[in-house]
Parts: C-alpha cells; sequence; structure tokens
C-alpha cells in the first residue's frame, strides 16, 4: 500500500518530462534558419516569463514524508548589465521578481499556498546559437493553508533554488524556457520541528523578451518616414 500512494504521488513527473520534451522539440524545428543576439545579452532588456514546474522531495531523507510539489507562476526581469566575464562565463547579469500564485503540496494531505521570490539572480552565458544556457539562484517565502509536513510544523517555509537552465528561441523576443534546479523548503525554525524538503526542481516556460535598443530603432525608423 505505501508502494502505490508513493507511486500515485510521483507518476505526474515522466508525464511532465515527456510534454517538456514535446515542446521543446517543437520550438526547435520552428527556429531553424534564424539567427540574431539574444536579447539576454542586451543591457536594458525586459522579460516576461510564464513558467509551471513540479518536483518529488523528501523530508529531510524520510521516505514516509515524500512529497509533491506542483507550481505555477509569473516572472518578471530586467538584463542588468552588458556581457562581461572570461572565456565561456562572458555573460550578462539579470534580475527579476518571481510571483507563484499555484502552490500545491500534495502528501498526506493536498495543501495550497503561495510563494513569492523577490530576488532571482540570473547569469545569461554568451552563447551563439538558438539556445542559451543560465545560471540562476533564488530565495523567497511560500505561505500555505495548512502546515506542511503536517504535524507539529508551520504554515510559513522559506524557499531557496539553485541551478542551470537553458533557453531556446523560437524568434528573437519569444523563448522557451527548461530549468533543472536543486530545491529547498523549510520553515527556519518558526515551528518545534523544522524538517526541510529538499528535490529536483523541473520547470518549463515562455518568455516575452522587450529589447530597449529597439525602441529607439523604431523611433529613427519613423523619424526617417516622416521626413520630406
Amino acid at each position: 500500500m505505501v508502494e502505490r500512494e508513493r507511486y500515485s504521488r510521483t507518476r505526474g513527473l515522466p508525464q511532465f518530462i515527456t510534454a517538456a520534451m514535446m515542446v521543446t522539440t517543437f520550438l526547435c524545428v520552428a527556429s531553424q534558419g534564424q539567427q540574431f543576439e539574444p536579447p539576454t545579452l542586451l543591457k536594458g532588456t525586459t522579460d516576461a516569463e510564464i513558467w509551471v514546474g513540479m518536483l518529488p522531495a523528501q523530508h529531510d531523507g524520510t521516505t514516509s514524508f515524500d512529497t509533491d510539489f506542483w507550481m505555477g507562476g509569473v516572472q518578471f526581469g530586467r538584463i542588468l548589465m552588458t556581457p562581461h566575464g572570461p572565456g565561456p562565463l562572458h555573460g550578462s547579469l539579470q534580475w527579476s521578481l518571481n510571483a507563484i500564485p499555484l502552490f500545491i503540496v500534495s502528501n498526506l494531505q493536498s495543501t495550497y499556498g503561495a510563494e513569492l521570490d523577490p530576488v532571482v539572480l540570473r547569469w545569461n552565458f554568451a552563447h551563439k546559437g538558438k539556445m542559451t544556457p543560465y545560471f540562476d539562484m533564488a530565495g523567497g517565502l511560500a505561505l500555505t493553508n495548512a502546515k506542511v509536513p503536517v504535524g507539529d510544523t508551520s504554515k510559513f517555509n522559506v524557499v531557496a533554488k539553485v541551478g542551470l537552465g537553458w533557453q531556446i528561441f523560437s524568434r528573437e523576443q519569444n523563448s522557451i524556457d527548461l530549468g533543472v534546479h536543486a530545491w529547498h523548503l523549510s520553515n527556519a525554525w518558526t515551528a518545534s520541528r523544522n524538517p526541510s524538503a529538499n528535490g529536483v526542481q523541473l520547470t518549463v516556460g515562455y518568455h516575452w523578451f522587450r529589447i530597449r535598443h529597439a525602441k529607439a530603432a523604431d523611433r529613427r525608423e519613423t523619424d526617417k518616414k516622416g521626413t520630406p
């Protein structure tokens, strides 16, 4: 019975991976033949993203507390600098705000909540081609309608993650984002027990970039058309 319950809680992971692979393959085919400089390397570019993610996690390595986390949100960011750094580390720094109104915890009960990550720091590596890698880290707060995990714990938890991802551009200002992160949740001892949850988070997102330089180019083009 325990094994059956554990399987039922994690059966969504293969389906999630399969869907992500199908979407990625489609966008790779759609982007063939297009060449452009990734907007992630242009200072002042703004970034809006919608994304979904999931992970199976364990609380302090205790399998009886296996938990599935499902989440979805929006992220808003900005490229803060022109590319810097030596060799393969050459890239640009991005800051983002991550709002997660969909935060579902499935363990001995279903719990719902929301998360806010006020600081998401991402290093976009300079890479020629349609697939651009990045490294990022984030920290935030999660609040749920019941204690996570059940017991003498807390409805308030701190979340931290660090990992890698890839953006695949379907066009100059749009990309799909695939991320893999080491993920951690704990209540920071705001309760008498603090059983941390740890796992590997998989995410899929879609980006809309707005390039600041494009505005100036559009204005110049408009001025030329208006000149007799």
